[in-house]
């Protein structure tokens, strides 16, 4: 679990550092790593350069790009990580909401706060890691990690999965319609329906043009106009509340 810290005021940043690597140190079979940062213009670059992180410790009130304007840049920018505000002031909760923040943490931070926060994010994160669908192939039937399929499109009477490693998995020939071989994908808010043969992975498409999706800024698929305008609306939709309206 990958955790950004942003915090102006140098006391405060140092107080949820001195948390998170006690939380790290407890919890070492979860893999946590953590950066911190004093300014929200740096936190971005960052995430801008090297990715988006699982969790963004963010205090509200910075100078320059406050903590809900850092978490919209966040959202509008596709980067889909669980908000956590620290604040000493309750007068921005409402705030909060507007980009759905997972929680809001009063200042002076208590550690069995944030590690109770951190558990449950946790948790969530390998619920999420866990789904998968079971594709029967013509050799063999393959386990895929729903966030490891960009999109899946019919292939006369197949399914073809396209991987995020760039390999294509394709399904037997099937025997019923298209919506109901990929039923569980539709069940699931990451994914939206794209017309009536194809589905795509929100958390990998990184721009709706007029006529086409990209999906990790390299693979570019051409779609009708009225198809890319209802998914962006979805797409947008998802980023902002955290999932696909059903």
């Amino acid at each position: 679990m990958r955790i950004a810290i942003c915090d102006d005021s140098e006391s405060c940043l140092a107080t949820a550092k001195e948390a998170v690597t006690e939380y790290a140190e407890k919890n070492s079979g979860k893999n946590i790593t953590f950066e911190v940062f004093s300014h929200g213009e740096d936190m971005l670059e960052a995430v801008h350069k090297s990715g988006g992180f699982d969790v963004y410790i963010l205090d509200i009130v910075m100078p320059h790009v406050n903590g809900i304007e850092l978490g919209m840049s966040l959202k509008s920018d596709g980067y889909d990580g669980k908000i956590v505000y620290l604040t000493s002031s309750e007068e921005f909760a409402i705030d909060s909401y507007r980009v759905k923040a997972r929680d809001y943490l009063m200042k002076p931070l208590k550690k069995a706060e944030l590690f109770s926060v951190l558990d449950e994010l946790y948790a969530e994160m390998q619920v999420k890691e866990d789904k998968s669908i079971i594709v029967k192939t013509k050799s063999n039937s393959v386990k895929l990690n729903y966030d490891s399929i960009i999109y899946a499109e019919l292939n006369r009477r197949a399914v073809s999965y396209h991987l995020a490693n760039g390999k294509t998995v394709e399904s037997v020939s099937m025997r019923v319609p298209f919506t109901e071989a990929v039923k569980p994908l539709t069940e699931d808010g990451r994914f939206v329906i794209c017309g009536q043969s194809m589905i795509s992975n929100m958390r990998h498409i990184t721009m709706v043009e007029s006529d086409a999706i990209v999906f990790d800024e390299t693979v570019r698929v051409p779609l009708g106009v009225k198809i890319c305008r209802e998914v962006r609306s979805v797409w947008t939709d998802f980023w902002f509340n955290g999932e696909a309206k059903k």
